[in-house]
């Protein structure tokens, strides 16, 4: 081979080089493009965004709105735990949803979808009784204002008091009926497969992991559960949640000690179920207020 075809192969040989590493670059800065967008939300803002799906764009302008709400107010993070599910595409927006808070009254959402599903069975009916035991009582409630130890109250009256009035007596009637405490979190399961580490605890305990399945399962099946969403509506409306949008959406909230929780759905343009549980104490009203009216700006 003489000289002239050497150098004619030599510069072939770099042209192809040359596309080569141009075209590895441009895939490496794509790659590094999207790892950025993720990172961001992930690492630096513990946010973590689930695109079940898996379509290939995720938004996460939603995700920066709440962690830049909550680094402009100075809000613990640690304190707040929030879940948002795009109920039209299935992408979860989440933070520390795995973390455990005191449940409060939200544990009467799925107590309330059980014996509504035993309702749809055939195994109850709305008029079906249940005995008031002295057990089952705790002051200041409704059921104990309208009712005496060992009256025999209808399913009807138990569900609308223990949902509308979040009345506690309500909830121990229908948990007990059940079997107790551990047989109620065993039913519920039905709803979510999201079980934290003292789930089965004697605490009041939940993550917002669990009760975004509970919400989501709800709003997925809405035709059986048209009286429990009435009265959802019918439970302090235009606070909570609600309180900024004003939308009347149904939620169920909770409040014990320093938790002020509250779950629910919105079904506007792109329906999405929310929950935030707090251990702001008072504070927390606002904090899931401001959440959800970033998520509703978002989605409506």
């Amino acid at each position: 081979m003489n000289n002239k075809n050497k150098v004619v192969i030599i510069l072939l040989l770099s042209s192809i080089l040359i596309v080569l590493s141009t075209v590895v670059a441009q895939v490496k800065g794509a790659q590094k493009s999207v790892g950025n967008k993720l990172s961001e939300i992930q690492e630096d803002q513990s946010t973590e965004l689930e695109n079940k799906d898996n379509s290939q764009y995720i938004d996460t302008a939603l995700a920066k709105e709440i962690e830049a709400y909550l680094k402009e107010n100075d809000i613990d993070h640690e304190k707040v735990s929030y879940c948002i599910t795009d109920l039209k595409h299935n992408i979860k927006y989440s933070m520390n949803e795995k973390e455990e808070f005191v449940a409060a009254s939200t544990y009467k959402l799925p107590l309330a979808m059980l014996y509504y599903d035993m309702v749809n069975e055939g195994k109850y009916d709305l008029d079906t009784t249940f005995t008031y035991k002295s057990y089952m009582h705790e002051d200041g409630g409704v059921i104990s204002s309208d009712y005496g130890i060992g009256s025999q109250i209808p399913l009807k009256d138990i569900l609308d008091i223990m949902i509308i009035y979040s009345d506690n007596d309500a909830g121990h009637i229908l948990y007990e009926n059940l079997g107790g405490w551990k047989e109620y979190k065993e039913a519920m399961q039905k709803y979510t497969d999201s079980i934290s580490e003292n789930y089965y605890s004697t605490e009041n305990i939940t993550t917002a992991n669990t009760m975004n399945d509970v919400v989501s399962y709800l709003y997925n099946n809405k035709a059986n559960y048209k009286d429990l969403i009435a009265n959802m509506k019918k439970a302090e409306p235009g606070e909570y949640l609600d309180k900024i949008i004003q939308q009347n959406m149904p939620q169920k909230y909770g409040m014990y000690n320093y938790a002020y929780n509250s779950v629910g759905f919105v079904d506007c343009e792109t329906p999405y179920s929310i929950v935030v549980l707090t251990s702001l104490g008072e504070k927390g009203v606002d904090v899931m207020a401001n959440i959800n009216s970033i998520a509703y700006a978002h989605f409506e």
